[in-house]
């Protein structure tokens, strides 16, 4: 994030997952908020899918952030989820900075993610990103992509991911459904498509979500899969 992993400052980016989280990017502060304002963000899901892929071997996982965001737009955040072990490691730590702003009625959002794995060894890799979004009636929607360079820790190849998230609140209530269509190539995927459909039913500070999740990748990772998440941000 991001049904925001690794997905964008985003948003936890939840599009539907729990990819949920990821990671949700700060909007330009109005002139009677604080310069610097922090926030925090925490998930229970049944599955933590990053890009369709299942990364705690279709188990629970927990998530959870915090995010330090300036008036002026720039930010800095950290994120966290329980993983299968991976190269030693049991837990995937991302670090990101960038910038967010509203030209007209679109809002943009750049930055750069390292995804790191505590306790591994020659696993860290960046990945720059960058979104733009807006509303259509009352339907948003989010175009973003990210772009992993060429890294040792991915073998020696880059990686593009590109994905489109709208977000359809349901008039007068607290739920709202959510999708995204998703295309990868490179490091992580060949010709890779992935997809989801999700509902969430807000209350205060927390959500309750269900997102059906599947890709074209003939995995048992990739197989097609329903994922529950309960989420607070604080």
């Amino acid at each position: 994030m991001p049904i925001t992993k690794r997905m964008t400052p985003r948003a936890v980016l939840l599009a539907c997952s729990a990819s949920i989280a990821l990671m949700a990017a700060p909007q330009v502060a109005a002139q009677d908020e604080p310069a610097v304002s922090l926030s925090a963000n925490a998930a229970l899901v049944s599955d933590y899918r990053f890009r369709g892929i299942s990364l705690s071997d279709k188990d629970i996982a927990l998530q959870g952030g915090f995010d330090v965001a300036t008036s002026s737009g720039f930010y800095v955040g950290t994120w966290g989820s329980s993983i299968e072990q991976y190269a030693g490691s049991e837990l995937e730590l991302d670090i990101y900075a960038g910038y967010a702003t509203t030209l007209g009625e679109l809002d943009i959002d750049v930055g750069i993610l390292a995804y790191t794995y505590p306790g591994s060894s020659d696993t860290t890799y960046w990945e720059p990103y960058a979104s733009i979004g807006g509303t259509v009636g009352t339907i948003g929607w989010t175009l973003g992509a990210a772009y992993a360079l060429d890294q040792s820790s991915i073998g020696d190849q880059d990686n593009i991911y590109v994905y489109l998230d709208t977000s359809i609140p349901l008039e007068d209530t607290p739920v709202s459904f959510a999708t995204r269509i998703a295309y990868e190539d490179g490091a992580f995927g060949d010709d890779k498509f992935d997809w989801s459909i999700g509902v969430n039913y807000d209350f205060e500070s927390y959500s309750i979500g269900v997102a059906y999740i599947d890709t074209n990748v003939d995995t048992n990772e990739g197989k097609a899969g329903v994922v529950f998440s309960l989420s607070s941000s604080f």
